[in-house]
């Protein structure tokens, strides 16, 4: 591949630069997502918490109680789940899931899109 003037050794050498260059930013992406996975674990917490206080702050009813453990649990499980998963092992078993069940991943996201559409707009129709 490489000519009389060295095109193909430039060619290599500028492809290594560019691999390395995309590593190295693979590498800072995964750093940061897995600080953003960190803080909503912080925040999923706080927010059982939250939502355990208030309930039993502003009401005696024993069902708003228990509907408020419920939500405060599958908060902490969640919480749990991401600080006990990094993104990576996260990304493989999404890999998985996906590859294993296509059409209900597709539906799943179509939904959730559309979901998102919606609070994105505003729901409002012009």
């Amino acid at each position: 591949m490489s000519g009389q003037n060295g095109t193909g050794t430039k060619v290599e050498d500028a492809a290594r630069d560019v691999a390395a260059d995309l590593g190295e930013v693979g590498r800072e992406l995964r750093q940061k997502a897995n600080d953003v996975r960190k803080e909503v674990v912080k925040q999923l917490n706080n927010a059982a918490e939250t939502i355990r206080r208030e309930t039993r702050e502003n009401t005696e009813d024993a069902n708003a109680h228990k509907s408020a453990d419920e939500v405060a649990k599958g908060l902490e499980k969640a919480a749990h789940y991401l600080n006990n998963n990094s993104v990576e092992q996260m990304e493989k078993k999404a890999t998985t899931a996906v590859r294993k069940n296509p059409i209900p991943s597709v539906l799943i996201a179509l939904g959730i899109g559309f979901i998102l559409g919606l609070l994105l707009s505003g729901g409002s129709k012009k």
